[in-house]
């Protein structure tokens, strides 16, 4: 996943006291999204938002569908920098997998990879949701609040905007409809910590913190923001959790904690400083 930053470099030039920012030189690529496979004779259709500071010589999409060699096509433009290309029909039971290629003067910029099957539904991230977030016992919870089950494999959670993510979900890792799924921080599952010896494919690397500011984002696989808790000021040190009321759907409240279990469904004390 690459994000758009303007990054700022003093320059003290020779004979002169004057200070130039220079530019992102690298494309941005975001809102990637396909159309369904129905069956063996539909085509989809991919697309991203693709920006940048600079002039943008190229977008492709590169894909591989099944054991075939990768292929790659090139994206067209249209209105407010999206970009379009077409992926041709294939058997069903086919799995695709792609992903996109934005190109300037500087370099490349590469997206997330995205997989499909051709005529199985894809999974609902949009029902997957941050629900409690613990700093004290450094714990993030999600729940799945659709109807159906949801293979995970490939979402991600990163902090505080880092490229990098802290946890991603890994081949076989299934959320059930209604159910909640427990992560802890690397910080209590080391030798000695409270969590130690927990299933390491739901341990997140980083910390979490009760008394700061802190950014939770969660992304689908292609990279795209389906959840987002961004307390851009931390007026009040959690004493518990931050928790959702009701759970998934509602807003921020400072709550008791309840890992792996139903919030407590306290409205008292609103979560402040969130954007």
């Amino acid at each position: 996943m690459k994000k758009l930053f303007i990054l700022s470099l003093a320059a003290v030039l020779a004979f002169s006291a004057c200070v130039e920012d220079s530019i992102y030189p690298y494309a941005s690529i975001s809102d990637v999204t396909n159309t369904y496979a129905y069956d063996a004779a539909t085509t989809v259709e991919v697309s991203a938002t693709v920006t940048a500071f600079v002039d943008i010589k190229s977008v492709n999409l590169y894909y591989t569908a099944g054991k075939a060699a990768e292929t790659s096509a090139s994206m067209t433009a249209g209105s407010n920098n999206v970009y379009t290309a077409t992926i041709p029909a294939y058997e069903m039971g086919t799995e695709v997998s792609y992903y996109i290629v934005a190109a300037t003067d500087e370099g490349e910029t590469t997206s997330a990879t995205t997989k499909y099957t051709v005529g199985v539904t894809p999974p609902n991230y949009a029902a997957i949701h941050l629900n409690e977030l613990n700093g004290k016992t450094k714990f993030i919870e999600l729940i799945n609040t659709g109807g159906s089950d949801v293979d995970l494999e490939g979402m991600f959670i990163t902090k505080d905007g880092g490229e990098t993510a802290t946890w991603t979900a890994v081949k076989g890792q299934t959320l059930k409809a209604g159910e909640l799924l427990l992560l802890y921080s690397e910080d209590v599952v080391v030798t000695g910590g409270d969590q130690e010896g927990y299933d390491e494919n739901l341990v997140f690397h980083s910390g979490l913190s009760a008394k700061k500011a802190v950014r939770i984002q969660l992304f689908n696989p292609s990279g795209n923001c389906v959840d987002d808790f961004n307390l851009v000021e931390c007026k009040e040190a959690a004493t518990a959790s931050y928790s959702r009321v009701p759970d998934g759907t509602g807003s921020w409240y400072h709550t008791a904690a309840t890992p792996g279990a139903a919030n407590e469904n306290n409205t008292t004390k609103a979560v402040e400083g969130l954007q």
